[in-house]
């Protein structure tokens, strides 16, 4: 194989590149440099390792333990390493099914007295008590990991952080002196390894009239290169030398996450961003990292005690705002014909799987659609796998006329391949609010629905548009309009947000 860059590497096997970065600085895999352009290069040898770092990782076994498997390749050590955690699996395994044994018993003794306020003396029965006295305050959850084809799914769902991982903090507003770094230097160092000497001399400057610093980081690349900014809170009327700028950081409330490894961390937290019951991620302004930092904690001692040697200390911290309610409960919206000239409803829909064209029929005016739409049998071969009394949905992006998928939720147990043969796509659609108006279908056929603008209506409603665009008619009887159903609702599907 031929020598890949650090993000062709990064690319090929699904990880960060400051995962491999990481890994070596840690000493698992050597990279070759470029004495031409300064790049880090991964030789077959190289990425033959970082896929079995990448098997290992996925395996949940620690970075520590690989190194010892790598670096004493026999069988013995690998084999006992592989026991230990087996051995680790187990006992958690049988905690949690004493756990399971005891909350079984909890539930049959609160059924008994069902009709009664909860009696926590039970948790001091005789019974109840040996089993508790067999579990461990310190148990970690268990991770099944299942077979090698299965293990890139099992970390979707496996590998997610909570709230005990997280801490919600407040970063106050702060004057900051910032560093931008951009591209490799003369001697071939990263954006993030290069300035050492200039932000030494400005953390020692420091401990004298601001002993509290607390130093940020994030990604900014400029002009087509990777680069990477500092911050470092200051006094607001410190004179800065070059090449420091002075900038305003408007601070706000955080979700702090301790880094461990960089395997995929930022992606772990942005994901309990996106699911939190409270809060949701609040995009910043920052070029390239969506107001997303790094803080690197303990500043002065890093290069206030020289010759000790100090771990990397990061908190990753994802901007929060907090979630703003709904405006409406589910179901339909009060003077709504009044506010938008529609009737509308708050609808909420779980997550289902669309079905539609991969080159949907192509035409003038609705009726020249419909007529081709009738004479495709890609239409009846999609009906006959929908589920029961499933509408059938029609996303609209109009082109120089009229393009459109009809799509639908599919009984689970028709096989993806199956519509792939038919040259058809297939589209997992998430769980969502949508605003459902109604319309008439005979206003379809007619071209008189000029007046019904979604995008635009859904705000007279006190919401905005969440996605890449709606379902425009949803029908739950016959698609085509005829004169014996012009008289028949369709419905209009748009997924929101309150503004």
């Amino acid at each position: 194989m031929e020598l890949q860059k650090v993000s062709q590497a990064a690319k090929i096997f699904g990880i960060s590149t400051r995962t491999l970065r990481y890994y070596e600085q840690v000493g698992l895999i050597q990279s070759i440099r470029d004495e031409d352009n300064s790049y880090r290069y991964y030789d077959a040898a190289a990425l033959k390792r970082v896929q079995q770092i990448v098997i290992l990782r996925k395996l949940q076994i620690p970075v520590k333990q690989i190194a010892i498997i790598l670096n004493r390749p026999d069988a013995t050590t690998a084999t006992e390493i592989f026991n230990e955690n087996i051995t680790a699996l187990e006992n958690e395994i049988a905690a949690l099914e004493t756990i399971k044994s005891a909350l079984q018993l909890f539930a049959a003794k609160i059924e008994e007295i069902a009709n009664l306020r909860l009696n926590l003396d039970i948790l001091t029965d005789e019974t109840v008590m040996e089993l508790a006295g067999s579990l461990s305050l310190t148990q970690k959850n268990v991770r099944e990991v299942q077979t090698m084809e299965n293990l890139n799914r099992a970390n979707a769902t496996l590998d997610k952080l909570t709230d005990k991982d997280v801490r919600i903090v407040y970063l106050p507003p702060a004057t900051v002196a910032s560093l931008h770094f951009v591209g490799n230097d003369e001697e071939g160092r990263i954006p993030e390894d290069q300035g050492e000497d200039a932000m030494a001399a400005l953390v020692k400057q420091l401990a004298e009239i601001k002993p509290d610093c607390r130093h940020y980081g994030f990604n900014h690349s400029a002009d087509g290169q990777r680069g990477y900014e500092r911050w470092f809170t200051i006094p607001d009327d410190m004179e800065l030398p070059a090449p420091f700028v002075k900038k305003q950081f408007p601070g706000g409330v955080y979700g702090a996450y301790a880094l461990r490894t960089w395997d995929n961390e930022w992606e772990l937290l942005v994901g309990w961003a996106n699911s939190h019951d409270k809060y949701e991620f609040a995009q910043g302004s920052y070029d390239t990292m969506l107001g997303i930092l790094e803080e690197h904690l303990n500043v002065m001692g890093h290069y206030m005690l020289p010759g000790v040697k100090h771990d990397t200390q990061v908190d990753l911290l994802v901007p929060l705002k907090e979630k703003q309610g709904w405006p409406n409960k589910l179901g339909y919206l009060a003077g709504s014909e009044e506010k938008c000239g529609f009737k509308a409803s708050l609808i909420e829909k779980e997550a289902f799987t669309a079905v539609g064209y991969r080159q949907p029929p192509k035409a003038a005016s609705s009726e020249e659609f419909y007529k081709k739409l009738t004479e495709d049998g890609r239409l009846e071969c999609m009906k006959s796998a929908l589920k029961p009394n499933t509408p059938i949905l029609v996303y609209h992006h109009s082109d120089g006329g009229y393009k459109i998928n009809v799509c639908a939720d599919i009984n689970e147990a028709v096989d993806g391949k199956y519509f792939e043969s038919k040259k058809m796509n297939v589209k997992k659609i998430a769980k969502k609010k949508w605003i459902e108006f109604e319309l008439k279908l005979d206003d379809i056929k007619n071209d008189s629905w000029d007046k019904f603008q979604p995008h635009d209506l859904v705000g007279k409603l006190g919401y905005k548009f969440d996605g890449s665009a709606g379902f425009f008619f949803v029908y739950y009887g016959e698609l085509v309009a005829t004169e014996g159903n012009k008289n028949d609702l369709l419905y209009c599907w748009m997924p929101v947000i309150p503004l």
